[in-house]
């Protein structure tokens, strides 16, 4: 019992300090939208500073060098299932672990997803190939 009151003494104790901790920030951000309230332009883009040493058609050329698209996010049973297909012969737990970085676990549900889709089969025991 005596160590129980003890236990709910101390959550009792942190608990005060996260409560003071949300004050303090609370404040902050009470203090933070006070003095921000004049700033009517929040949210629109900043203008270019006018010393600016670049002219404007070497910053629109650089611009359009840069390319920002991004590869669409692929998902570890995307990355199995497309080891799996570029594999000239049927593959095993250990090549697959090599070639993804995955561990056993992780391989071992994604390669019983795949199979249950119909994607995968087993040829023997650790070793898939494309169906």
């Amino acid at each position: 019992m005596k160590e129980l009151e003890t236990l709910m003494k101390t959550f009792g104790e942190g608990l005060r300090t996260l409560a003071q901790g949300v004050h303090a920030i609370a404040d902050k951000l009470d203090s933070y939208v006070d003095s921000s309230k004049g700033d009517t332009d929040f949210g629109t883009d900043p203008e270019p500073a006018a010393d600016s040493d670049i002219p404007p058609e070497a910053a629109e050329e650089s611009a359009e060098a840069v390319d920002f698209q991004q590869k669409p996010a692929i998902n570890a049973t995307e990355v199995v299932h497309e080891t799996i297909l570029s594999a000239t012969k049927p593959i095993t737990m250990d090549e697959l672990s090599e070639k993804t970085g995955y561990g056993r676990k992780k391989l071992n549900n994604i390669l019983y997803r795949l199979r249950k889709q119909d994607k995968i089969k087993n040829v023997s025991k650790g070793v898939y190939t494309i169906k």
